[in-house]
């Protein structure tokens, strides 16, 4: 067969196009129904700008630190670790967190109890994370992300909307500046925006424009942020793994491969810092393309094990002189 002529290749293309249009036309439709459901968020309050500002020199340095992973879904696990934590009266002076761990963490640094906390998990659905506005992005394009966050932002600020200096327990969200690539640490100013910009996936949420720094997920650079936990003095560090490990990925599509790029170079960086821990709980997370929303509860559970499984070593580490 012989190939087409340019004409006929512009007729084709032109084509292509239309279909294309009319396609993303009814997507938009569809979308806006689904997304407008759960309620626009709104114009942001103003608000304190996340940032790091240093503790005085008299301040006591952090004796014990809770470091969280990022994780995605697998940060519900990190639920299970607090809740024996909370049963058994092991209190940290410092919790770290890192995308999803960050959430997790400054829910427990706000004095909130886990049961409260697992009842805002439970509350946690598609729209409430993903706030794409289907019309907005065909007329105007994608910007930095496909989603801008504030939906999610609008969620947490109903959950813990207190300051980071005034939390109970001294907490620091860690964030990646996306442009020199350097971790970015938030221990002052507005929560729910520093929780945002700590869990602003690339290419998925817009990234948050706070310290000076144009800043993403803080797992992208320190996906478990031990060595924060040190930078603030803390002696002994208690580190929770939940992070997507690469040999769990199924690599099955183009897109997969591009996941897996980015894990195996965020799990290089875990590897540094699991050897920075004093104690490491690391719960089992069977493979599974599957892992949503909806595994909640086991997540917990598998959490809840594995802290449970290291209880002796974790008494030790809080009465550690």
């Amino acid at each position: 067969m012989a190939p087409p002529d340019a004409a006929a290749t512009q007729l084709i293309e032109r084509g292509l196009r239309a279909l294309l249009g009319v396609w993303l036309i009814a997507l938009a439709g569809c979308a806006t129904t689904i997304f407008s459901s759960s309620g626009a968020p709104g114009e942001s309050p103003p608000v304190d700008p996340p940032r790091f500002e240093a503790p005085p020199p008299s301040a006591a340095k952090p004796r014990v630190a809770l470091v969280l992973s990022g994780g995605a879904a697998r940060a519900f696990a990190h639920l299970g670790v607090l809740r024996v934590l909370e049963r058994e009266g092991l209190r940290p002076d410092l919790v770290v967190g890192s995308s999803a761990g960050a959430i997790v963490g400054a829910c427990y640094a706000a004095g909130l109890p886990v049961s409260e906390i697992e009842a805002l998990a439970a509350r946690i659905n598609w729209p409430t994370l993903i706030d794409i506005d289907p019309v907005k992005t065909l007329l105007g394009g994608f910007g930095l992300g496909l989603a801008k966050g504030e939906r999610l932002e609008a969620f947490l600020r109903r959950s813990v909307s207190m300051p980071l200096q005034d939390m109970p327990i001294r907490f620091v969200a860690v964030t990646t500046d996306l442009r020199t690539g350097e971790a970015v640490l938030l221990n002052h100013g507005d929560t729910p925006r520093a929780l945002r910009a700590s869990s602003a996936v690339p290419a998925l949420y817009e990234p948050v424009r706070a310290a000076g720094s144009l800043l993403g997920d803080g797992q992208i650079v320190s996906p478990m942020p031990v060595a924060a936990a040190r930078q603030l003095g803390a002696r002994v560090v208690i580190a929770v793994d939940v992070v997507y490990p690469p040999q769990h990925a199924p690599l099955t599509n183009p897109m997969s491969m591009l996941f897996q790029t980015v894990t195996i170079s965020t799990y290089r960086h875990l590897l540094n810092e699991r050897a920075q821990a004093d104690l490491l709980i690391t719960p089992t997370i069977p493979p599974t393309a599957d892992l949503a929303l909806g595994n909640r509860e086991w997540l917990i559970k598998a959490g809840q094990r594995a802290a449970e499984a290291q209880l002796g070593p974790l008494r030790a580490a809080f009465l550690r002189p």
